[in-house]
């Protein structure tokens, strides 16, 4: 069998639907074989949407490459029982293998990592909210404020995943460490990156261990789902982990600027809307006008760790958004190094 990293995209994404279709079957009792498979994304993750004959629909995600381990997945889905079992907000539940597990193994011919597949119940609704309707930003922020909530209310043994913080993504990050990333960056986005560092570093240090604790760590609009009661869902929490709740906020509102950016006032109006949901459910972070542009770096950042590594091992990635990405932020962090606002920073909030 050839090097599964060596395989064709496509071919890879065929040989993955073989191994999860086999796995349904025995792991969980579902008719793999006849079922439904429609792909959703294929980058670190496969994720299918799958609909076995006469059943509602489920959602597969086979981890194989750089996924979480085993037991850190473990921890991802109890924290998705216990936001189900809260009632506060709605998120795709785990479904257990007939032995009880909610995560289980699957070998990948010629792959060299260990790949594992979790299986939940579909979250019906719309897929990125449209957030200029009226009501959603509003919800958007207010369910932002509920995970946060459930993270600081509802405790959770052996909580392994990982940090989140200034130095697990900028000053040990892919992008800042890694001499392919440099090289992607080019020379002055590389040195724009390590000024970024040496400004932003600071503020995300500060302490405010009472603005920390779980976060989705991904936290844009395309994990949202407007759901058909008018609320919003929360998907994909494959990167949850622990840090701060501004960088789920920062996260959020980075992801709407960058479609609303070229329609006059479309932005500020979204943000002050979902920052107004979130106070009613529990407070803004403490000293949120100050610190969230250094959390819109911190995401783009995260992002560039991604996009960097992704597009060596993903031709998906390398031949469609990642270098427009990569130049993108690049370009707004030399803007930003120059001394012009960060995209999505809220300029007139700032001391």
């Amino acid at each position: 069998m050839p090097s599964f990293s060596r395989l064709p995209h496509a071919t890879q994404l065929d040989l993955l639907e073989q191994r999860t279709r086999a796995a349904l079957s025995k792991y969980y009792g579902l008719n793999g074989a006849a079922a439904a498979m429609e792909v959703q994304q294929y980058e670190d993750n496969a994720v299918w949407r799958v609909t076995p004959p006469g059943r509602s629909s489920f959602v597969a995600r086979l981890s194989v490459r750089d996924g979480r381990p085993a037991h850190q997945q473990r921890s991802e889905m109890r924290w998705l029982e216990s936001l189900t079992a809260s009632h506060t907000v709605a998120v795709p539940e785990p479904v257990t293998t007939t032995g009880g597990q909610n995560v289980a193994p699957v070998e990948v011919p010629g792959h060299d990592e260990p790949s594992t597949l979790a299986l939940l119940h579909w979250l019906p609704g719309t897929a990125e909210p449209p957030y200029r309707q009226p009501g959603v930003a509003r919800e958007m922020g207010r369910v932002t404020a509920h995970l946060h909530e459930h993270a600081a209310t509802v405790p959770l043994a052996e909580f392994d995943r990982p940090v989140w913080n200034a130095e697990t993504i900028l000053l040990k990050g892919h992008a800042l460490t890694d001499p392919t990333a440099q090289e992607q960056l080019s020379p002055e986005g590389a040195a724009a990156l390590r000024k970024v560092a040496e400004l932003i570093t600071p503020a995300l240090q500060e302490d405010g261990q009472n603005d920390r604790g779980r976060i989705h760590g991904d936290l844009h609009r395309e994990n949202m789902i407007l759901l058909p009661d008018g609320g919003i869902g929360v998907i994909d929490f494959d990167d949850c982990g622990a840090g701060h709740y501004l960088l789920d906020i920062a996260t959020v509102l980075s992801s709407v600027h960058r479609i609303a950016q070229k329609e006059l006032g479309a932005y500020e109006e979204f943000a002050r809307a979902f920052l107004a949901g979130y106070a009613q459910v529990r407070p803004l972070p403490t000293d949120w006008a100050r610190l969230l542009e250094p959390y819109l770096l911190l995401r783009d950042v995260f992002v560039l760790n991604f996009v960097t590594a992704a597009v060596l091992v993903n031709e998906a990635v390398a031949n469609s958004w990642g270098p427009r990405r990569i130049a993108g932020i690049v370009a707004s962090m030399q803007a930003y190094v120059e001394g012009r606002p960060y995209p999505g920073a809220l300029t007139s909030e700032r001391s």
